[in-house]
């Protein structure tokens, strides 16, 4: 409970005003090896509330310095995504008021000016993107010089995004690792997140696996039940057309396509896909169409369905997509659109996914369960490379 946590009065007032209850598995274990002073990897999947793991913990690091510790930023959170940044940025808002944990949310696709003068006000935490960071950082606009509390959320997202090189030039500008507490929350625990590990945290560090075993298996949520529909390209607007209009009426639906042509709403202004987000977030839209970079981070609640008007480019994509719904203990469904001319190298990858879950596959896609795998199809690739 709350009342045996490691936090002050303060911290934990502020968490039972918000309506906070009891803490999730990941919480249990992060909280009290972080709130220490620990290195710490985390494997735990999306949705299992690793962003209070991480930043109850950082606002506790700040009190332990009194009055701030000084000018300039004390705590880095590194994130893949603006949207998860964002998301981020508005827990530790929420949250962090009885602590006095000001933050600071940089992300790119906006115009600079307005977070350089955020930075001027001396916030205690900073929140990134790698690539905003680093670009900030070069025009010194902001000193992680004395960060001692820092983050790395979805770190193999990070480097599924290519992200290694500016991951790199921001742990240059940081405390030596000795001198810094730095943590990684990671969805899957391949060799290229734990090499980094390696790279930038301490060797004593605690390992916490979460819904999982040491190797933290890709594997889909069992309260989603899965579906497969045969369409080729042809069928796929009339299937998908008959999907939706028999959906329940307080569904609220992710579908997931893969090109710009694909997604029409795509083609907007970031200011007009943030407002686009906001309305399904609040409620106010039911239905969303994104690529992949909705599937890892966002936390969206109440989403029931996920639709895979194409399908995605690897298992893990996969797993990560259908893992939108499902979410907080609630049952969720999702819909993979399975094209005869594209698709079949992903069968056994997909097959092998559901019938784990203990998920029923049809018949008709079963017939593909022994034809050559696509190497991004391979589970066993996407856990271990």
């Amino acid at each position: 409970s709350l009342d045996g946590s490691p936090f002050s009065k303060s911290i934990v007032k502020a968490m039972k005003d918000a309506g906070f209850t009891s803490p999730s598995p990941i919480q249990s274990q992060a909280w009290p090896i972080a709130s220490a002073g620990y290195d710490m990897v985390a494997v735990a999947k999306t949705g299992s509330g690793k962003t209070l793991g991480f930043l109850l913990p950082a606002f506790s690091y700040l009190e332990k310095l009194g009055g701030g510790g000084g000018r300039g930023c004390k705590v880095l959170v590194l994130a893949p995504t603006r949207e998860l940044a964002i998301q981020i940025e508005s827990e530790c808002k929420k949250f962090g008021k009885e602590a006095q944990a000001t933050c600071c949310c940089l992300y790119g696709g906006v115009p600079v000016g307005p977070q350089k003068a955020a930075m001027k006000q001396d916030p205690k935490i900073v929140i990134a993107t790698p690539g905003r960071l680093v670009d900030l950082m070069s025009q010194d606009s902001c000193d992680i010089s004395k960060c001692g509390y820092v983050v790395l959320d979805e770190a193999d997202r990070m480097l599924d995004m290519g992200f290694e090189p500016q991951i790199k030039k921001v742990f240059d500008a940081l405390p030596a690792v000795e001198a810094r507490q730095t943590l990684f929350f990671t969805a899957t625990w391949p060799k290229a997140v734990r090499k980094m590990a390696g790279k930038f945290l301490k060797e004593d560090l605690f390992q916490i696996f979460v819904d999982g075993g040491e190797d933290a298996e890709l594997s889909a949520n069992k309260a989603v039940k899965q579906r497969f529909v045969h369409a080729t390209d042809d069928e796929k607007d009339a299937k998908l057309w008959k999907i939706l209009v028999e959906l329940p009426e307080n569904a609220r639906v992710v579908c997931f396509a893969n090109t710009k042509r694909r997604v029409d709403y795509l083609s907007k202004q970031q200011q007009d896909r943030d407002k686009a987000l906001a309305q399904f977030v609040k409620g106010e839209a039911p239905l969303m169409i994104a690529t992949d970079v909705a599937a890892r981070g966002l936390d969206i609640k109440g989403v029931t369905h996920v639709i895979n008007f194409d399908m995605a480019r690897d298992v893990e994509s996969y797993v990560h997509r259908i893992g939108r719904t499902g979410r907080a203990g609630e049952l969720g469904e999702s819909i993979t659109f399975w094209n005869p001319d594209y698709d079949k190298e992903c069968a056994p990858a997909l097959i092998k996914i559901a019938k784990d879950a203990g998920q029923e596959v049809p018949d008709w896609l079963l017939k593909f369960e022994k034809v050559k795998t696509n190497k991004s199809w391979k589970v066993e690739d996407a856990v271990l490379n």
